[in-house]
């Protein structure tokens, strides 16, 4: 064993360090060496060795009768070494009580010098042995050696530190301590403090630690496996020797807390995250030992049935093992919906696509199973060949997993299919060539050949596709413009230039997405959509002029067929451009009629005075129903003149669904979207549903909004209770839930407390 001695009452030595002589009844001389009586000059060693020697210098120290040296009785075996002046005296110090202190000398007559500076020790603490040197945490260890009884601490590997108040036995020669369950195969430390209970950092300073040359092994619980090959749920067992030691038990892919354990076995439930891996078993030390390596159970012998599945059919996988699948995963689609009693099944998805099933496991590990789809199959083309801009019908089988047919040329087109048909207008720019068929799921597959003939008239062979804005100039080159005698926007016949090839025409301000551009030859007609975005607003001219209104007189263009007022959607603001012919201040007033006598027209104020320019009026329902049955609207008031007249289309909310004025007070409802009132299978998930309402109660007070299904005004699905005090307009996004709660629970029931409902919109 090595001896490390740390101590800070261990000072640095020195060779002899001089004292002050001093008496109990009168001074004596501390001349250096005096020739009479008795002086000391001089002690050591500093610090000395308990059990050395120490010796004394100074004038006739033969005359001292004693020392005391504090903590034992005084010394009176004193050897003289030289008499006289100087003289040396020594005494041996004992190994057991001395103290540190001031060291007193007792002459033969009684008289006593104390020395100046105070008698340290130099303590050799030693570790001769450690037994038993292999343990087990509970058990007791001894430690042997010498000077044990300035120990207060032993601190095990790795720092765990036994109190002095803990130890079993602590005399200078031996300490026998519990080894703690959290002590770990090292090295042993004795500590001259008890950490535990001395916060003064001053004093945690002055900690010494001595350490043992040979480390102290701490035994653990050895283990193995029963069994190695392993489903979750099953019960694993170890059996093995001092297995209560044991606290936990890791396996790859959890930890496990809750097992029972006797020293000879452990046994617990394989949770379902463990996954292939050694098994552990952890102490309390940290310490974690090897009990041997598993195999978890993954789902094995499966099958897919039946095959090939049509995508929004039902598949059923089958195999063993099948419990532990916790996810499943299907190509083109990701994660699907399923139930799992014994064999798993599923509705494969429209986007579904062929390739490899996942079956996902709670503890990471994933298998496979193969399956195929059912295809589309064109047999025939009807007519074929086929004339660009005439329809053609394709018929075959599973059509309905058509989205669009490409044509040869690469001319895409949108498919409506049905399970055995298809029926397409063949693109103008079309050329001969095989149909490709693209697949709902995102796959396209080849099939017969269409042959295209091209059409005599005057047509677009190839459509651009950059987006377009009302009032921009629509140039494109066309085919055969001998034959072209007309064009059309949306039935509308609108100028244009032809030079040569080029077509040039300005695109109608009233123009929205998906207008129709009609090429009119003289032996035939092609019609193409084009790709406009008409922005937030479409504003459409219906009168320009200047029509003075004054004494109440009236202008009836557009009364009496002069506008078809049936054309105009709810909704649309009727905008209004006047010019005052009074004075600035002066009163004026604009009165909006019917055309049968001029009547009150319903729905509007019967006038409006001094209004701001320009002068909007929304059209409801109420008032378009009231046109159209009434002839037309008559202008009529007094002290203006009318520049124009157009209608706006607000494009920021869509198309009105509904339009009214429901008040909604205290939970009553409106049914007008339910029970039919509106068909939901026509929306899309992303739609949005905008709700414009006007708050019936004092600004800043609260109230809501709660959107309901038909049945029993129940819950609607995806969306929350109520919305609190919302603006309005009120947007909510339409997912496939919310549809699908609409479509399945006969639509919309819009309910709450504190506001007017007035339009209902779906962009």
């Amino acid at each position: 064993m090595k001896k490390i001695v740390k101590l800070t009452a261990i000072l640095a030595a020195c060779a002899l360090l001089t004292a002050v002589a001093g008496c109990s009844r009168e001074e004596l001389d501390t001349n250096q060496f005096t020739q009479t009586g008795v002086s000391l000059q001089a002690y050591g060693p500093q610090p000395v060795v308990r059990g050395g020697v120490l010796r004394f210098i100074g004038s006739n120290l033969q005359d001292v009768s004693s020392v005391t040296i504090p903590g034992i009785a005084p010394i009176t075996s004193i050897e003289v070494v030289k008499s006289g002046v100087p003289s040396e005296i020594r005494v041996t110090v004992p190994k057991d009580g001395p103290e540190p202190g001031f060291v007193t000398l007792t002459t033969k007559d009684g008289k006593t010098i104390t020395a100046k500076t105070q008698i340290s020790y130099s303590e050799p603490i030693e570790i001769t042995a450690i037994s038993p040197a292999a343990v087990y945490p509970g058990e007791q260890v001894t430690i042997t050696g010498d000077y044990l009884n300035l120990i207060h601490e032993v601190i095990f590997t790795d720092e765990v530190k036994v109190p002095e108040t803990a130890f079993s036995k602590h005399d200078r020669y031996s300490i026998t301590v519990t080894v703690p369950a959290e002590a770990q195969t090292g090295t042993v430390g004795l500590g001259t403090i008890d950490e535990g209970e001395v916060t003064d950092e001053s004093l945690l300073s002055t900690l010494n630690i001595v350490e043992a040359e040979t480390e102290l092994t701490v035994k653990t619980a050895e283990g193995k496996l029963a069994a190695t090959a392993l489903k979750a749920g099953d019960e694993v067992v170890i059996n093995g020797t001092r297995l209560d030691l044991v606290t936990a038990v890791k396996v790859e892919g959890a930890t496990v807390t809750e097992f029972s354990k006797s020293a000879s076995k452990i046994s617990f439930t394989l949770p379902d995250s463990a996954t292939d891996g050694e098994v552990f078993l952890v102490h309390a030390s940290g310490v974690e030992v090897s009990a041997g390596t598993i195999g978890t159970a993954v789902p094995t012998n499966l099958t897919a049935a039946p095959s090939p599945v049509k995508a929004g059919g039902e598949l059923t996988i089958s195999g063993n093992n099948l419990d532990l699948v916790t996810g499943i995963s299907v190509p083109g689609t990701g994660t699907v919906e399923y139930t799992n009693d014994g064999k798993i099944v599923f509705t494969v998805p429209e986007t579904a696509q062929e390739g490899d099933i996942t079956l996902s496991l709670a503890n990471g590990k994933t298998v496979s199973v193969a399956y195929t789809l059912v295809k589309p199959a064109l047999t025939a083309a009807n007519p074929n060949p086929a004339s660009a801009g005439s329809d053609v019908v394709l018929t075959g089988t599973d059509l309905d997993l058509v989205k669009s047919v490409t044509f040869g040329g690469g001319i895409e087109v949108e498919a409506e299919p049905s399970e055995t048909e298809i029926v397409l207008s063949v693109p103008t720019a079309a050329e001969t060539g095989n149909l490709t068929l693209n697949l709902i799921n995102g796959t396209s597959q080849e099939s017969i050949e269409l042959k295209v003939d091209k059409p005599a008239g005057a047509y677009i062979a190839v459509f651009p596709g950059e987006l377009y804005s009302p009032g921009d100039m629509f140039i494109i080159d066309i085919e055969n413009p001998d034959h072209l005698t007309e064009v059309q926007v949306n039935g509308e016949k609108v100028n244009f230039i032809l030079h040569e090839k080029t077509l040039y025409m300005q695109i109608p301000a009233s123009a929205g997405a998906g207008s129709q551009l009609t090429l009119i030859s003289d032996n035939g007609a092609v019609t193409y959509t084009m790709n406009i975005d008409p922005g937030d607003f479409i504003v459409t001219p219906i009168w320009t002029g200047s029509s003075a209104i004054s004494g109440w007189n009236g202008d009836q263009s557009l009364a009496w067929g002069g506008y078809d007022w049936s054309t105009v959607a709810p909704g649309t603001i009727l905008r209004f451009e006047l010019e005052p012919t009074v004075a600035a201040g002066s009163w004026w007033c604009i009165s909006l009629r019917h055309g049968d006598n001029w009547g009150a027209l319903a729905g509007v104020p019967g006038q409006y005075d001094t209004p701001e320019m320009p002068m909007d009026v929304v059209l409801t329902r109420e008032i378009l129903d009231d046109l159209i049955a009434h002839n037309g609207l008559v202008v009529t008031g007094d002290g203006f003149i009318m520049k124009s007249i157009v209608l706006v289309q607000d494009l920021r909310y869509g198309t009105t669904i509904w339009e009214g004025e429901f008040n909604c007070s205290n939970w009553n409802g409106d049914q007008s979207l339910a029970w039919g009132g509106f068909d939901w299978s026509t929306a899309a998930p992303g739609q949005t549903l905008f709700f414009h309402m006007t708050p019936t109660v004092t600004e800043g007070e609260w109230w809501c909004i709660s959107l309901r299904h038909g049945t029993n005004w129940g819950a609607l699905a995806g969306v929350p209770g109520q919305y609190d005090s919302p603006e309005s307009p009120m947007g909510v996004k339409l997912t496939q839930e919310i549809i699908s709660d609409l479509i399945a629970n006969s639509g919309l029931v819009v309910t709450g407390t504190g506001y007017i409902l007035t339009k209902v919109s779906l962009k």
